[in-house]
């Protein structure tokens, strides 16, 4: 430091020079920061080739057989009514079969399993008019050809078996569901609703 012509030091000269070197130091050190690129997170999260599990929902044999009537309404038609209902044992279809133009009372017996990719299985455990048996395979015919069924009931008339593809759920939210859990003597009901994966 120089002396000014008096013989004493200027330090608040040295003082701005100073300030204004931190400024410029702080500014440059700002600018660097602003301009470097964050870590990209996205190579930290692998992509999943599965779809994504949002939920599930557990219900009951009372709040499933209401859900049920109020989805089939959309499948009754004037000559072939029916419904279908969740007992403590099994799963009932009610419907009519018709003989020489008579409304016979037609019963089916279901027993519900889960099945690996979370679809339902529903073996036929007996079919009747009244207490008559009927034949498993014919009945399973007639009743795909006559009555009105969603799409995603599937029907093997030859292996006397029904599948329910809650797999196949068509819905604007691209979700579906997977059956869980089926316990009809304990009345729980567990169902999985998974979100297809983008594309």
């Amino acid at each position: 430091m120089r002396p000014n012509k008096n013989g004493r030091i200027n330090s608040w000269k040295w003082l701005f020079l100073a300030l204004l070197a931190c400024m410029l130091g702080t500014g440059l050190v700002l600018f660097s920061r602003v301009q470097t690129k964050r870590e990209d997170l996205t190579q930290l999260v692998v992509p999943s080739e599965e779809d994504a599990k949002v939920g599930s929902f557990s219900t009951n044999r009372e709040q499933l057989n209401d859900t049920i009537t109020q989805y089939l309404k959309d499948y009754q038609t004037d000559s072939f009514r029916y419904q279908l209902y969740l007992t403590s044992q099994q799963i009932v279809f009610e419907g009519t079969y018709q003989v020489l133009g008579v409304d016979i009372p037609l019963y089916v017996y279901l027993q519900p399993s889960r099945l690996e990719d979370g679809s339902i299985a529903l073996g036929i455990e007996e079919i009747s008019a009244g207490s008559l048996s009927l034949p498993k395979t014919e009945m399973l015919t007639y009743i795909q050809k006559n009555y009105k069924l969603p799409s995603l009931v599937k029907i093997d008339a030859q292996a006397a078996r029904i599948e329910i593809q809650l797999t196949q759920l068509e819905n604007q939210l691209g979700l579906y569901a997977k059956a869980n859990t089926i316990d009809l003597y304990n009345d729980q009901i567990i169902v999985d609703i998974y979100r297809k994966k983008q594309k």
